[in-house]
């Protein structure tokens, strides 16, 4: 099993896996009394987008599988930090691919702080860095790949998992 450490989030260390949406800075795009809003931070596609809210729980912090969807999904951590574990996707068309625990990365996101995953690549549910968190998370519903109509969480190859530290 491999153990990984976690790295808090940075653009450029999770563009290969789609777009790191950091806290607002700089000047607001407006503002108006008690508040102040960056707009257009970072685009969604998808015509029938979908919220949902996850209430995660730490565990022993071990990943043993992932997901990949066809489109993009927006995560958003809400009552506290949480880590989100992604590798690399090769080939969407490829229903035999599977994630390579050796490729795994583990990002700390903030309340405030959120990513957009790119299509194909694959990601855990998000786990909290303490205690029980809640996030939500946005994306389209889509259809499991052939051959895995019985989930869409797929094991790591050579049957191995990773290990979250701390």
């Amino acid at each position: 099993m491999q153990m990984l450490a976690c790295q808090p989030l940075d653009a450029d260390a999770f563009a290969p896996f789609g777009r790191a949406v950091p806290r607002p800075s700089g000047s607001p795009t407006s503002q108006g009394t008690g508040f102040d809003c960056w707009f257009n931070v970072a685009e969604l596609t998808g015509q029938d987008l979908k919220l949902g809210q996850v209430v995660a729980r730490r565990g022993d912090g071990t990943v043993a599988a992932m997901e990949r969807h066809p489109d993009i999904e927006l995560l958003v951590p809400i009552t506290g930090p949480m880590i989100q574990v992604v590798a690399p996707g090769r080939d969407l068309a490829d229903a035999t691919e599977q994630p390579r625990a050796e490729e795994a990365i583990a990002f700390v996101l903030q309340p405030g702080e959120a990513v957009v995953v790119a299509p194909g690549v694959w990601h855990s549910a998000a786990m909290p860095v303490d205690e029980e968190t809640l996030y939500m998370f946005a994306g389209l519903p889509h259809a499991p790949e052939p051959g895995r109509e019985a989930s869409p969480w797929i094991g790591f190859a050579a049957d191995s998992a990773v290990t979250v530290a701390g």
